[in-house]
């Protein structure tokens, strides 16, 4: 009986064992070795390159990030590499795929906004984190539980060059010109924020990417100056006048120059807003601008902001706005960040910014260290090398810092802020979207002013 009993126990004890033992290892092995879905637009089948090298050389990237990564990991680290063929069926697919894949953690990609939205419901039905590197859609991150959009969205990019201009710089005035259909996506949060901020959008313009057509809308901003601007003109101003204006804040050199030009000079350039009041106490009259007049400095407009669709509008615009005396202060969207055109036009550059997701600063350390490293190896730095990179540098310091399951690793994107990365800092509290850019002026070159951040 004892014997029996005694047997009966060890029994069920081992078959305790056996079940503690397994759960142990299951949880063990999640801590220790976890996958990364990876779902990129490879064009696996293709013989066409071109189709090959976005989704490749951000592969290339990612793979790099694994390898340095690997020498050290905590964790283990394994990629599931599948093709999209920029199919947004092909790759909402193959998420759910990953998220049927309880080993996978989480999803790099996809990278076009068509196909981000396609996929983008299957992160909340499977609980999986999905971060794009590229996709730049709105209503994509911010309307989807474990989305994340590591390129700032149309929308942040127009609020923010909005807000930079107003809270950074105090401007208040604005002209919009923009291309019609691409242009059209920052154009609308632009111009809602400027009026939120407590800007004014004085003339708003679309454009086909017509010459002429832009010399039609320059011609219009040219009209609504003259139709609503003031000015003065020194050469007809007697000495105490002059004395006056100098005492007041017009610049003497500004005074002389216009006298030896014979231009006309906007009232509000010279004093601000409150110029109108200011010639009134002295006597001074302006006037509005006759038809024919063409030397002038305007005040009435602070920044014209142009969103462009590519780099070679710019070798129309600006020629155009400087020939009729506007290109005093442009605003633009990450496709002005082409340094070989701005070169090409900088004759006709007076004061540009625009804001772009990639400066890799020469001197940061990291960079230095990253292009040392790349010489030891068979990649090849770009710019969507260095999308992929940083997307995975990122996904793969947090599961480092114990971000190891799925749940971990959405709460540790969600609470993300202010991350070095290569090509920008990343912040990921606005709705799961990068709300952080670089400002960029071209200045004999591309130069940073800031990195700036949009709050909620």
């Amino acid at each position: 009986m004892i014997n029996n009993y005694r047997l009966k126990i060890t029994g069920t004890e081992i078959l305790r064992f056996v079940l503690l033992f397994s759960l142990f290892t299951s949880v063990l092995f999640s801590q220790t070795s976890v996958k990364i879905g990876i779902a990129l637009p490879l064009f696996s089948e293709s013989e066409d390159v071109s189709k090959k090298q976005l989704g490749s050389e951000i592969l290339d990237g990612i793979k790099f990030a694994l390898s340095e990564y690997s020498k050290n990991a905590p964790v283990k680290i394994t990629l599931e590499v599948l093709d999209t063929r920029r199919d947004p069926v092909t790759a909402g697919d193959m998420i759910r795929s990953f998220g049927e894949d309880e080993n996978v953690i989480g999803v790099i990609g996809p990278v076009f906004s068509s196909e981000l939205a396609e996929s983008a419901p299957n992160g909340s039905r499977f609980s999986i984190p999905i971060v794009s590197p590229t996709a730049t859609g709105d209503e994509l991150a911010s309307n989807y539980n474990f989305v994340f959009q590591l390129n700032p969205s149309y929308e942040v990019r127009g609020k923010l060059m909005a807000d930079y201009l107003i809270k950074q710089n105090g401007l208040k005035n604005f002209a919009v010109i923009y291309e019609e259909t691409y242009g059209e996506n920052f154009k609308k949060h632009f111009e809602n924020e400027v009026k939120t901020l407590g800007g004014k959008v004085l003339i708003s313009e679309p454009y086909k990417k017509d010459p002429k057509e832009i010399t039609d809308i320059v011609g219009k901003i040219v009209s609504y100056i003259k139709e609503n601007d003031l000015f003065v003109n020194f050469a007809n101003l007697n000495l105490t006048q002059k004395q006056k204006l100098e005492s007041a804040g017009a610049r003497w050199s500004l005074i002389d120059s216009s006298v030896t030009m014979n231009m006309d000079i906007s009232v509000f350039y010279m004093l601000g807003k409150n110029a109108k009041k200011m010639l009134d106490t002295m006597n001074i009259k302006p006037y509005k601008l006759k038809p024919g007049s063409n030397k002038f400095i305007q005040g009435l407009i602070d920044v014209i902001y142009i969103p462009i669709a590519n780099p070679g509008e710019i070798s129309v615009i600006v020629p155009q706005l400087f020939s009729d005396g506007l290109s005093m202060y442009i605003a633009g969207t990450g496709d002005w960040n082409h340094e070989k055109v701005l070169e090409e036009n900088k004759g006709y550059i007076k004061n540009l910014v625009f804001e772009s997701e990639y400066y890799p600063d020469e001197s940061y350390q990291k960079f230095i260290d990253l292009k040392e490293n790349l010489k030891k190896s068979k990649y090849k730095l770009s710019k969507n090398f260095l999308f992929g990179y940083d997307s995975a540098k990122l996904i793969f310091d947090l599961i480092a810092q114990g971000n190891s399951t799925r749940e971990s690793l959405n709460l540790a994107l969600k609470n993300l802020v202010n991350y070095d990365a290569i090509k920008s800092k990343i912040s990921l509290d606005y709705h799961g979207i990068n709300s952080e850019l670089n400002i960029l002026r071209y200045d004999n070159g591309i130069k940073l002013v800031d990195t700036y951040k949009i709050s909620k």
